[in-house]
């Protein structure tokens, strides 16, 4: 096995062109020489930088990529060369000229996610496409991991179980202890990193405010508490253990009456609300329950006249701690790409209620009112702000109270007051929402 430098030496007598294209690839494809190297490198700079970001036609692509493998040959990377080298590398290049960098881009990424190279998701971990230093720097590490997991054996895709070996070792990479870390892990450094993004990247009282419980949310485990606080998430347990077993509805797709009369009388709905309560509209907290459960969780779904499980769903009632972090992650909602004004509400209302809980309700809506405006929400025919934070923060009072947040006598009380499960519930979500992934279509 030659060094890069006698490699190239060896490739200039063959044929000087060549070693002149292997060159020029090895200094695009790692700073840090052959034992920088990776497969998903390897793939990213065949695949993507080569046909995009290299102004020459795809003939002189595939002579890059050719004569980069035989630099890797003699360098003993056979493994890496054989990539370079192969019907599949001239394929997608091809595909970029002949069908447009639309289907280039798909073909990348279906031959990326088929060979096993790319990090995925772990119950502890969701990746972004807008990644920080540290959370780029660990997503570089597990990708060198699962390199020599398939250059070894110890990973083969398409074999049995190796999904789940996959997250098995990505779990490992991501909570281990580095030295190089000073003794801290991978995912201690993302979940810092992105708390302080989210931190500074909002403006005026917000920012000052999530600064201010930035320390708390980073100290909470990411585990469910052991026990979960009284009443907190028990109505959400309830329905999902009813849907396990589809939870029967009406012709109209509500809840049926024996249902929803159950629910009254085992949750204590009936003493704070009016009217009949036999039908799912009647019972606010019931309704939406079900439509976080259904539109936010996606835990549910409907099947005919029934109510039932999603696989999200299934794994909440399987397993305690994703059911915490999914439910805790609904509490304040997600954005679909762009910004979104119940969300922001809601956000801004916890880190009030959690930092100065205010004395009425209406010094709740001036703070609310104060915060979203300094963030530029506005109507553009200059309308009043504080009646539509008004509707959300009552609608967002009838959440908190159907997840068990809030005492029942919220509705009767000047401004919400979170209980002692409630204020725990509240920093999750917060801390889920810190910690989200984000992603190109993410608007702050």
């Amino acid at each position: 096995m030659l060094s890069e430098r006698e490699a190239l030496t060896v490739l200039r007598q063959e044929n000087p062109e060549h070693a002149e294209d292997a060159a020029a690839a090895m200094g695009w494809l790692s700073s840090g020489g052959l034992e920088g190297i990776d497969l998903l490198r390897m793939q990213d700079f065949l695949w993507y930088a080569l046909p995009v970001k290299w102004m020459i036609s795809t003939e002189k692509r595939v002579q890059v990529a050719h004569a980069l493998g035989r630099l890797l040959n003699l360098n003993g990377l056979e493994r890496y060369a054989a990539l370079c080298e192969s019907e599949l590398t001239e394929r997608i290049l091809r595909i970029y000229e002949e069908e447009g960098h639309d289907a280039g881009v798909a073909a990348y990424t279906e031959a990326t996610t088929r060979s096993g190279s790319v990090p995925t998701a772990t119950p502890l971990h969701t990746w972004g496409t807008l990644m920080g230093p540290e959370e780029n720097a660990a997503f570089g590490d597990c990708a060198a991991a699962l390199d020599l997991a398939l250059a070894s054996g110890e990973l083969r895709v398409g074999g049995r179980g190796w999904k789940q070996a996959r997250e098995v070792l990505l779990t490992r990479w991501l909570t281990q202890g580095r030295p190089e870390l000073d003794g801290a892990c991978w995912l201690e450094r993302i979940h810092s990193e992105r708390l302080e993004t989210w931190v500074v990247e909002r403006h005026g009282e917000r920012s000052t405010l999530a600064g201010e419980l930035s320390p708390r949310l980073l100290a909470i485990p990411s585990t469910a508490p052991d026990p979960v606080p009284e009443g907190v998430m028990r109505a959400l347990g309830w329905m999902l253990g009813h849907s396990r077993d589809r939870l029967p509805l009406t012709a109209r797709h509500y809840i049926t009456p024996t249902l929803v009369a159950e629910a009254v009388d085992l949750f204590g709905w009936r003493e704070w609300l009016t009217g009949p309560l036999n039908r799912e509209l009647d019972v606010v907290p019931l309704h939406t329950l079900r439509s976080l459960a259904q539109r936010e969780m996606r835990a549910i779904r409907r099947a005919g006249t029934f109510l039932v499980l999603t696989k999200t769903g299934l794994h909440m009632l399987e397993d305690a701690d994703t059911f915490w972090r999914t439910a805790t992650a609904a509490v304040i909602g997600r954005e679909g790409g762009e910004p979104d004004f119940g969300v922001a509400v809601r956000e801004a209302e916890l880190l009030v209620l959690l930092t100065s809980a205010p004395s009425t309700g209406d010094e709740l809506i001036r703070r609310l009112t104060s915060i979203l405006a300094e963030e530029g929400w506005a109507f553009r025919d200059g309308g009043d702000l504080a009646e539509p934070i008004r509707r959300e923060a009552q609608r967002f009072r009838l959440r908190m109270w159907s997840l068990g947040m809030l005492d029942d006598d919220c509705l009767v009380d000047d401004t919400p007051v979170l209980t002692e499960g409630g204020e725990i519930t509240a920093l999750a979500a917060l801390r889920a929402r810190a910690l989200r992934p984000r992603y190109r279509t993410d608007v702050e």
